[in-house]
């Protein structure tokens, strides 16, 4: 008689994500003994964000079909502004080490430290168009998860904290700080006009596409906080006599 060979129930739990990787604990429970193993399993793949700006993790694998698995839910920023999944049972918890790249008035890129792959692209309304260097934070309203109705989508307010500071060629950059003594910038080009007592800088991006999004700074706070700035964009002042804008390159 041919023996039947003991079915394997095998249960698994998401503990750690790297930049190219997930790590799976699995328990495997043999039918006929009860008796359990435990391993620990690294999937390699890419990370992204969906459509609804869910968390994904492609599973690269030689033969078969491709495998994806999409964290559902709410994830949110510690305190490095690193990005945190907790699942609604909390028997998930993942942290992504990574950094703010792209910042736009409706897209966000968060690359996954040392991958040139993974990377979170998420899809953002900015809160208000207009920026200014005293609160030092950008702040985004984003929407996760599928929709459930034309009117109804969970929606969440995404905060960046940062110094905003002015480089040699006067671009503008927004300095992030991820603890651990890491500093990260986000660049920025500008077109510059002179007010009464204020500079504004119609912000572009990292290909100089206006992003329609306002930095406005006073005479007096520029002068404190970078005094070289405040003399060279003085001296634009001068030369331009407020002809227009300035543009300024990264």
């Amino acid at each position: 008689m041919q023996s039947i060979k003991a079915k394997k129930i095998t249960r698994q739990r998401f503990i750690a994500a790297r930049s190219n990787s997930l790590i799976i604990e699995t328990i495997q429970t043999q039918d006929n003994t009860k008796r359990q193993s435990l391993r620990i399993v690294e999937l390699k793949g890419t990370w992204r964000a969906n459509e609804n700006n869910e968390l994904v993790f492609d599973v690269s694998m030689r033969k078969g079909p491709p495998q994806s698995y999409i964290f559902k839910g709410i994830w949110k920023l510690n305190k490095n502004q690193q990005i945190e999944y907790i699942s609604g049972d909390r028997n998930v918890f993942l942290v992504f080490k990574g950094y703010w790249d792209t910042l736009s008035s409706d897209r966000i890129v968060y690359l996954l430290e040392g991958s040139t792959t993974s990377r979170f692209e998420f899809k953002v309304q900015l809160e208000s168009a207009s920026l200014y260097p005293k609160k030092g934070q950008i702040k985004y309203r984003i929407g996760l998860g599928a929709r459930k109705s034309r009117l109804t989508k969970e929606k969440i307010l995404l905060i960046l904290y940062g110094q905003w500071k002015f480089g040699r060629n006067l671009a503008i950059f927004f300095n992030m700080d991820y603890g651990q003594k890491t500093v990260k910038s986000v660049a920025f080009g500008a077109e510059v006009s002179f007010g009464a007592n204020k500079l504004i800088f119609a912000l572009n991006d990292e290909s100089g596409q206006r992003l329609g999004v306002t930095f406005t700074m006073t005479h007096k706070l520029l002068k404190t906080i970078d005094a070289e700035a405040f003399i060279r964009l003085k001296k634009i002042q001068k030369e331009s006599r407020i002809e227009g804008g300035i543009t300024i390159p990264f």
